[in-house]
C-alpha cells in the first residue's frame, strides 16, 4: 500500500514538474516572438521614408525666384485638359499653378513615378524626332519647361524664349535645390523651339 501510495505521489511530482516546464517554454516563446515582432517593426519603421512635404517645395520656390508666398489657385481647363492626354488624371489629387509653376499632386511616389515616365518617354523619343512633341503642344511649351518629380509631386517650370542664360541657370539651381531633399528626383528640360532637350 505505502509503495502505491509513493508511485502516486512520484508520478504527481512528474506531471507537475513536466506542466511547470512547458509553461516556462512557452512563456519564453511568446517572450522571443514578441521581441521578433518589434525588431522586424523597428526595421520596417527604418525603411519608410517621410511623405515630403509641399512646404518644402515652396520654400525652394521662394528663396530661389525671390518669390514671396505663393498662392496657389486652380488651373485653367483647358490647359489640364492638354496634361490629362499624357497622364491618368483619376491619379491626381490636385493640380494647381502660380505664376509660372503648374503643381501636380498625386496620391503617392508610385502614381507620380508611373505618370511622370510617361511625360519622359514622349521626351525621350523626341531626341530622336521632334515632330514627336507636336501633338503635346500644351505640356512641352515651345518657350521651353522644365519638369522636376519630387516624392509624390511633378512641378513644371514655364520658360521663356526670350530668357537670358542666368535664367536658366536659375532653373537649373532649383533643381538641385530639390536633389538635396531626402526623396526621389527625376527632373527635364526643354528650351525655346524644343532646339535643346535634357533628360536626368
Amino acid at each position: 500500500m505505502k509503495i502505491r501510495v509513493l508511485t502516486i505521489l512520484f508520478l504527481a511530482f512528474l506531471s507537475c514538474k513536466n506542466a511547470t516546464e512547458k509553461e516556462t517554454e512557452q512563456i519564453q516563446i511568446a517572450v522571443d516572438s514578441t521581441k521578433l515582432k518589434i525588431n522586424a517593426t523597428e526595421k520596417q519603421i527604418k525603411k519608410i521614408k517621410p511623405e515630403l512635404e509641399f512646404q518644402k517645395i515652396s520654400e525652394i520656390i521662394k528663396t530661389n525666384f525671390g518669390t514671396k508666398n505663393p498662392e496657389f489657385k486652380e488651373v485653367y481647363k483647358p490647359l489640364e485638359m492638354e496634361y490629362y492626354t499624357i497622364i491618368d488624371s483619376s491619379k491626381v489629387i490636385s493640380f494647381k499653378r502660380y505664376s509660372e509653376f503648374l503643381i501636380i499632386e498625386f496620391e503617392n511616389q508610385t502614381n507620380s513615378d508611373v505618370e511622370f515616365k510617361k511625360i519622359k518617354t514622349i521626351a525621350e523619343k523626341s531626341l530622336k524626332d521632334k515632330k514627336e512633341l507636336f501633338d503635346y503642344y500644351g505640356v512641352f511649351s515651345k518657350g521651353g519647361i522644365s519638369f522636376n518629380k519630387a516624392d509624390k509631386w511633378i512641378i513644371a517650370h514655364l520658360l521663356r524664349c526670350n530668357m537670358y542664360p542666368k535664367d536658366y541657370k536659375i532653373d537649373k539651381k532649383f533643381t538641385s535645390e530639390l536633389e538635396k531633399l531626402d526623396s526621389e528626383i527625376d527632373w527635364i528640360r526643354s528650351y525655346c523651339g524644343w532646339g535643346k532637350m535634357e533628360i536626368k
